[in-house]
């Protein structure tokens, strides 16, 4: 299995993508399209859903799966959901996960990718590809995508 994580795009307040937000989503429309994706999930903000819009108008079949977060969960039990969600799928599924900038380290550990370290607050332009297989140790790539933040 193939996950891609990343954080939403950038965001203006309260909830909604700047500019540069809105250019980042294309850009990750552009490098998703032809992989393969055939799930994505996210949370039940604007700023997720909008990250994701690009991929699904690109890409209509790609399933997208909305993981609710209430205000009071932890980020480490949305996180355990989240892994769950993605380790129920077939072992050659291709998925994308739209996180923040508190989720996306704990999904990353809860799916054998280690650590991350922190992600700033200003920070939009990681994404990470965790190779999970059943009989072999996660592998995690770091990686940065469009304008630095």
């Amino acid at each position: 299995m193939i996950v891609i994580l990343l954080r939403h795009a950038d965001k203006i307040a309260p909830d909604g993508l700047s500019p540069a937000g809105k250019e980042r989503a294309k850009l990750l429309a552009r490098m998703l399209g032809d992989a393969g994706v055939s799930v994505a999930f996210r949370t039940q903000f604007a700023r997720a859903k909008e990250t994701l819009a690009p991929l699904k108008e690109k890409v209509p079949g790609v399933r997208i799966e909305e993981i609710n977060t209430p205000a009071e969960e932890s980020s480490e039990h949305y996180a355990q959901r989240v892994a769950a969600a993605v380790l129920a799928l077939p072992a050659d599924a291709v998925v994308a996960v739209i996180g923040h900038s508190d989720t996306l380290g704990p999904t990353i550990a809860h799916l054998g990718g280690g650590p991350i370290g922190p992600i700033g607050e200003h920070e939009f332009d990681k994404l990470f590809v965790l190779f999970v297989e059943a009989d072999r140790p996660t592998s995690l790539l770091k990686l940065r995508y469009g304008a630095p933040t």
